[in-house]
């Protein structure tokens, strides 16, 4: 076992568990909260997990609270690294379970901590999902029961995240046509698994997540930010300037024979084209983005030594699969794919490892070390120094109860506006936030009306196209107000930790 990877290991694992009771962004994390939240309705769901979390509570009686939510996030990563260690072993043809392999996959992993929140989310369970699928469908003599799980995982996909489950399901159909796999049995297997918890949804729950799709087409229609055309536009504008960041050291990789000096020449071109490129797309303060850009440079370096010709069309399709994956689990998302593409890192880690291996460098003690320190570091600034929408999570010393006897470690900063809305909140089982703040009513013990959170003004006024009988509003100004507030309602101000001021409405 490499004693660098394992350092990182542990020192990134110690700064989760550090922070696995502090802090709080009510901001999305209020969204995954509230998702985990049992009574919480979620009509028209675009993210469906939530029906998961309801029939755990109705057969165990157990509620996930922030705490549980980070850690099962963690434990989940932690299964997913194994699952890409067994993928490694198909793809490599090297059926050991390998040390250094798990540890590099975890720790790829934990590079999704350096963008968003902590708590478990779509986002971390649709990378999660990935490594179970890459895991199955690179086990080349396949039976009914993989088949059988495949269809269980994309199952999961669509209630966790529809547009992942398509194109995943695209994949493994593409697997399928590719190994003359496509018969009706097999089709079954991956169809039947959706067909049976759908069926024990609706039979323990009332609910299933078809029915809630076709209510969200709707609602997803009258939100420009979801329309096909700015989800497309994330995507092709993330894969141009990847693309872009590559084209340099492709060509200089190619030279094979070629003057050094023109090498070099282009090599610093490159260099200096991806730094203009870094910085062009840099936003706020965050530079996960720089990390991609110099791993897919990396790979465009290697990649013309890289004989297709020796390899299978198995690790071929799994190979290729790697590189496509993060834009297949990010489309549907209206974040920047450079943002959020920190999240899949991890599978183009092993595209480098796969591509290496093949060439046979031996770089792989300077692997380790870069894969290690980058996510230590990433894991640093995404948790503790600049934790997503708060402050540095060193400030969140404030105790503050919530659930069924939870406590979490809040900021001065936040802990004044709870203290500030608190009376204005109490004695209600619902309450009504907007806009992209459902964490405070996850903080009140309350639910949110309806859906767990709202984001824009067209959201709210599809679910409240006339007056809603509220006495209270707690409104964060990122939108006009909505069309149910009428002139009857009184005005106080309550401060963010960032400086801005959420206004509390109420009824004269």
């Amino acid at each position: 076992m490499s004693k660098s990877l394992a350092t990182f290991t542990l020192l990134s694992l110690l700064l989760i568990l550090l922070g696995i009771n502090r802090g709080f962004d009510i901001s999305d994390e209020g969204l995954y909260a509230l998702l985990a939240v049992p009574a919480q309705e979620n009509i028209a769901g675009i993210f469906n997990y939530d029906l998961f979390f309801k029939f755990f509570y109705k057969i165990s009686g157990i509620e996930f609270g922030l705490v549980g939510l980070r850690l099962l996030r963690l434990f989940l990563y932690f299964l997913a690294g194994a699952a890409l260690t067994v993928f490694w072993g198909n793809l490599s043809g090297t059926k050991k379970f390998s040390s250094n392999h798990f540890l590099i996959a975890t720790l790829g992993l934990f590079a999704g901590y350096g963008f968003l929140p902590q708590t478990l989310s779509y986002n971390s369970l649709t990378v999660v999902l990935a490594c179970f699928w890459l895991a199955v469908i690179s086990t080349q003599k396949k039976n009914m029961l993989q088949y059988f799980l495949l269809g269980f995982l994309l199952s999961c996909f669509a209630y966790v995240k529809i547009t992942a489950c398509l194109g995943l399901g695209l994949l493994t159909l593409l697997w399928m046509l590719n190994n003359k796999e496509i018969k009706f049995n097999r089709m079954l297997g991956l169809i039947i698994p959706f067909m049976m918890i759908e069926l024990l949804m609706y039979l323990c729950l009332g609910d299933f997540a078809f029915s809630r799709m076709i209510e969200a087409k709707e609602l997803m229609g009258n939100r420009s930010s979801y329309s096909l055309l700015f989800l497309a536009k994330y995507e092709l504008v993330g894969g141009f300037w990847i693309f872009l960041a590559a084209i340099p050291f492709f060509l200089a990789g190619s030279l094979f024979h070629s003057s050094p000096k023109l090498k070099i020449a282009i090599l610093l071109t490159g260099v200096l084209a991806l730094s203009y490129i870094a910085y062009f797309t840099s936003i706020t303060q965050e530079w996960n983005h720089v990390i991609l850009l110099v791993t897919a440079a990396l790979v465009a370096y290697y990649i013309p030594k890289f004989q297709f010709t020796t390899t299978s069309p198995n690790q071929r399709f799994l190979f290729l699969s790697l590189f496509i994956l993060p834009f297949v689990l990010h489309f549907g998302s209206n974040v920047y794919w450079l943002r959020l593409g920190i999240h899949f890192w991890v599978f183009w880690i092993f595209a480098i490892l796969f591509v290496f291996d093949s060439i046979q460098l031996k770089f792989r003690n300077a692997i380790h070390f870069a894969v290690g320190g980058l996510s230590f570091l990433l894991v640093l600034n995404g948790i503790w120094v600049h934790p997503f929408e708060q402050e540095s999570l060193w400030n969140a010393t404030e105790e503050w109860s919530y659930g069924n006897g939870n406590k979490l470690l809040l900021s001065p900063a936040q802990l004044d506006l709870l203290n500030t809305l608190k009376p204005f909140v109490q004695n209600r089982k619902e309450l009504l936030a907007v806009y992209r703040i459902p964490g405070i009513p996850y903080l009140f013990n309350k639910t949110s009306p309806k859906t767990p959170g709202f984001w824009d003004r067209s959201q709210t006024d599809y679910f409240f196209p006339s007056d809603f009988q509220t006495d209270l509003l707690i409104y964060y100004p990122l939108d006009s107000l909505p069309s149910l507030v009428k002139d009857d309602f009184s005005v106080k101000y309550a401060q963010l930790p960032d400086g801005n001021k959420i206004q509390i409405l109420w009824k004269r």
